[in-house]
């Protein structure tokens, strides 16, 4: 895969805060994860995938067959956290 990097390991799934820590990439962007449709069911071959938005920075991301798929969309090319404007 040509876009790939490589989060902190840790047990279990990384929180959004971490893949956005670790996204190599500076700006903002919108987080989406692939995941399947039923919890727990993604080792079924049948399953059904979505992909869920994620916009808290604590959970932890869902996951697909044991690995992090994300679509990443830029908001900003800098990285601005205050809500000034």
């Amino acid at each position: 895969h040509p876009n790939v990097f490589l989060a902190p390991k840790r047990h279990g799934p990384p929180t959004l805060s971490e893949v956005k820590t670790a996204f190599p990439l500076p700006g903002r962007y919108h987080f989406r994860f692939k995941a399947p449709l039923i919890p727990g069911a993604d080792r079924d071959r049948e399953t059904i995938a979505v992909w869920m938005d994620c916009v808290n920075d604590r959970q932890p991301i869902p996951t697909w067959r044991n690995a992090v798929l994300a679509k990443v969309t830029r908001i900003a090319i800098e990285d601005d956290d205050d809500d000034d404007d």
